[in-house]
């Protein structure tokens, strides 16, 4: 179900007693994964006032479905609600509104889109698509692990692929870990939706629950999708490691890559998981990473003249190449410039702005994210200014490293597509390069 859907389907189970403003709002941004925190800052109300209402709606959701029901579940519980339902007595539901839609034929496949958003307005990503849709499909690819900076646009390159070969899987049921899903939550759900709502009493271990999950792999074929995979990865440490508790991810990714059987995990991340590069297999291809960079320069171009901005061809290029081409970020820039400049890229480029708003936000996430030693190699990079060996950084960073540790932090700083290698060095991109610069003003700890 849509999140509209689910309205529609709540005012009928609720006996057609109205939502207020507030409560939709809860439910609409609680869908999308959002906090209380942030609900509140989006609806203009106290922190202490959403709480309170969200308490009351769970509760009059529990009552009316038999279950409790709360922030963390309410999706799951309202799919196996409905589930319970025979077809024309759900359609009957729905019925209610004047909008056509489109309902699933669950007798061919069953899907669970769970929170993924609309990817009306695709722009590119022609030749990755083709990419892994030819590892996932031809070449049977177990686990596909999708990397790169934020804003690059992984998550909708995913659903846009998931769309193109979803006729191809039994099942399919995306999942974002955008609010650090526990492990034995996701593998619940996963589990109860493969199994059409048969498999209610879970084994306790979690080698246990994975052997049970991997049956079901074995004997349909599915396609699993988990977002935001870097929200389960530790921060302050060297790229891939997961947080305590979260384990059970890690088990989860070796056992879907080594093992045989016919479904396959895609995975979006900022930062590589750790254990996927040794084990991409380049005749049996069971395990494939794609490093995402930014758009085409005609595809890039589209997102800038669609916000109606001006300028000469080497301007326009220009501001490609500033944020290379990073989807989010042309967009971001793209508001601002077309708002505070009437659109002119060249006013943009006179003021020297490079880093504001959501731009900085999105770097900034990222950037606290790092360990102690990579963001003293991010910051050197940034005072080098030029490509700089590794040579060269060892002299630079105080105290002293070994060169195995250097080596690391290079490697992860790599993976999560912070910063550029070349034969002559590193160096960081044009946008990080800014914002670094405009931190080492306010940082002196490098």
């Amino acid at each position: 179900m849509t999140i509209d859907e689910t309205l529609i389907f709540l005012k009928q189970v609720l006996k057609n007693k109205r939502l207020n403003k507030i409560q939709e709002i809860i439910l609409r941004q609680s869908w999308e994964g959002c906090s209380y925190s942030e609900i509140a800052n989006i609806a203009g109300y106290e922190l202490g006032y959403v709480k309170d209402v969200g308490s009351k709606l769970w509760r009059s959701l529990s009552e009316a479905l038999g279950e409790k029901v709360s922030k963390n579940n309410f999706q799951l519980v309202l799919q196996r609600y409905q589930l319970n339902l025979s077809e024309e007595k759900y359609l009957l539901l729905l019925a209610d509104t004047s909008k056509p839609r489109i309902v699933a034929d669950r007798s061919n496949n069953l899907q669970d889109w769970g929170e993924a958003m609309d990817v009306a307005f695709f722009w590119g990503r022609a030749t990755e698509l083709a990419f892994l849709e030819k590892r996932i499909i031809d070449q049977c690819c177990r686990l596909a692990v999708i990397v790169g900076m934020g804003g690059m646009g992984k998550t909708a390159l995913t659903i846009k692929l998931a769309q193109q070969i979803q006729t191809q899987f039994k099942y399919l049921i995306w999942r974002s870990l955008r609010n650090e899903l526990p492990f034995k939550n996701l593998i619940a759900e996963i589990i109860l939706f493969l199994s059409q709502e048969q498999k209610l009493n879970l084994p306790k271990t979690v080698d246990a629950q994975i052997s049970l999950l991997m049956e079901y792999l074995r004997s349909s074929r599915c396609l699993l999708i988990l977002d935001n995979f870097e929200s389960i990865l530790q921060s302050g440490k060297n790229n891939g490691c997961y947080q305590k508790g979260y384990e059970g991810y890690g088990q989860l990714l070796r056992r879907i890559g080594d093992e045989k059987h016919q479904s396959c995990l895609i995975v979006t991340s900022r930062e590589m998981p750790t254990a996927i590069a040794n084990r991409e297999e380049e005749i049996y291809a069971c395990v494939r990473s794609l490093q995402l960079t930014g758009l085409e320069k005609i595809e890039a171009e589209k997102i800038l003249q669609a916000k109606g901005l001006t300028g000469s061809i080497d301007e326009f290029q220009q501001l490609i190449d500033l944020y290379t081409g990073n989807p989010l970020a042309l967009k971001i820039a793209a508001t601002t410039i077309k708002s505070v400049f009437n659109g002119d890229i060249s006013r943009f480029f006179q003021e020297g702005i490079v880093v504001f708003a959501d731009i900085w936000n999105l770097l900034d996430r990222q950037f606290n994210r790092l360990s102690v030693l990579e963001q003293k190699v991010i910051y050197w990079l940034a005072i080098n200014h030029e490509w700089t060996t590794l040579a060269e950084l060892r002299q630079d960073i105080v105290p002293t490293v070994s060169e195995r540790e250097l080596v690391e932090a290079l490697l992860s700083l790599q993976a999560r597509s912070l910063i550029e290698k070349h034969s002559i060095g590193f160096t960081l991109q044009p946008v990080v390069m800014g914002y670094v610069k405009e931190r080492l003003l306010s940082d002196r700890n490098y």
